[in-house]
């Protein structure tokens, strides 16, 4: 039986997603490291994950989806006593939102159609204690206007290899960018882009562009030819995973 696990986590605490070397010394903590360890508390075996997509150091989640096959040795547990069960043992910075039966051929990864970011500006001097846990920084006034009129140059399907992380080896950097919008509500300013997929930093790097055009630094029409900085993690969330809708189980 397969389990859609859907998760929420601050990415403060993590280092990514992706389990790390058990033979590093201290250990990575990682959210999928994390959610397997909690899982094998709750089953007594190893259980193995897989995550929708990896999120890099210090990135959040509102809605991160993974999905892991019950052990063949362990006695089943109903989707909501799972849920509660993982939240009684997972960090109080890491919650399972959701969980429920999927048919066996669905895949957290290989079943998304495309991705929701938000990287969230506070326009002040700091950061509140609680509330701006998921944001980053702006300090100055921004030209919204102007950012979203350069936000609506980068949308569409394009190499967007200038805008990801040197070191990521995608096999192809053209990505299709659906939508990318700007909004502000009093002194918060979110970036908020719809994709089919991401590479690595592309979401911050979109943002930091997006705010040199905001301070005046970049004009809107240069914006395909002058990507801006990489912003810094605490200000991205990844906030929901789209999936077309899927079968139900048969029941046995």
């Amino acid at each position: 039986m397969r389990i859609r696990l859907d998760l929420a986590y601050l990415g403060g605490g993590f280092e990514g997603w992706q389990r790390q070397d058990a033979a590093r010394v201290p250990a990575a903590r990682t959210v999928q490291a994390d959610l397997e360890t909690a899982l094998a508390k709750l089953f007594g075996s190893p259980v193995g994950v897989e995550g929708a997509g990896r999120t890099d150091s210090g990135v959040h989640a509102n809605g991160q989806v993974a999905h892991f096959d019950f052990p063949r040795v362990a006695k089943e547990i109903p989707p909501d006593g799972l849920r509660r069960g993982l939240n009684r043992v997972l960090a109080p910075d890491f919650r399972v939102t959701g969980a429920q039966v999927v048919v066996d051929t669905w895949h957290a990864r290989f079943s998304a159609v495309g991705k929701v970011y938000c990287y969230r500006l506070r326009l002040d001097d700091f950061l509140h204690p609680h509330t701006g846990l998921n944001e980053a920084l702006a300090r100055t006034r921004l030209d919204v206007m102007a950012m979203q009129e350069a936000a609506s140059l980068l949308v569409g399907r394009r190499d967007f290899g200038p805008f990801s992380l040197t070191g990521s080896e995608p096999t192809t950097t053209i990505r299709l960018l659906s939508e990318l919008n700007v909004e502000q509500i009093g002194t918060l300013v979110t970036i908020t882009a719809i994709g089919e997929g991401f590479l690595r930093g592309m979401v911050r790097r979109l943002a930091g562009t997006l705010r040199e055009v905001g301070r005046g630094r970049t004009p809107a029409s240069e914006v395909l030819s002058s990507p801006g900085p990489t912003l810094e993690a605490r200000g991205l969330t990844l906030e929901r995973v789209l999936y077309p809708p899927a079968p139900l189980p048969e029941k046995a």
